[in-house]
């Protein structure tokens, strides 16, 4: 059972373990390690101090150090907006292709369907 003292396993805007994928290389090894055991092991201050021969304080500290330069890293790099939003924008592809393979699709609907595709399309191009 966590204390107070232990970080709050706070939702982030965008997941930390998604954070820790696209950053986690450019933390130092032992903060990257404390905050994968935290969030990605679900492991409490007191089994990461055990494991990683640390005290509380100092797993407590790493973890916080290491979250906030990861948030730091999206706030000037923006690399998770970007992966999300291309996803958002292959989801609404995907849809619209459903939409034209449909035979049963009038042809005006399949003309406002294929324009849709390239402004998706055109907005994917931006975000690589």
């Amino acid at each position: 059972m966590r204390d107070k003292t232990e970080p709050e396993k706070k939702s982030f805007s965008i997941d930390i373990n998604l954070l820790l994928d696209f950053y986690g290389p450019l933390l130092p090894e032992r903060q990257r390690q404390t905050v994968e055991m935290y969030y990605g092991d679900d492991m409490t201050l007191s089994e990461i101090a055990s494991e990683l021969g640390i005290s509380r304080q100092a797993a407590q500290q790493s973890i916080r150090k290491g979250c906030g330069q990861l948030e730091e890293f999206e706030r000037k790099l923006g690399l998770c907006g970007r992966f999300a939003a291309a996803e958002d924008t292959i989801r609404e592809l995907r849809r619209s292709a459903e939409v034209l393979a449909n035979r049963k699709t009038a042809e005006s609907e399949a003309v406002s369907e294929a324009g849709r595709v390239y402004e998706y399309l055109d907005s994917l191009e931006k975000l690589i």
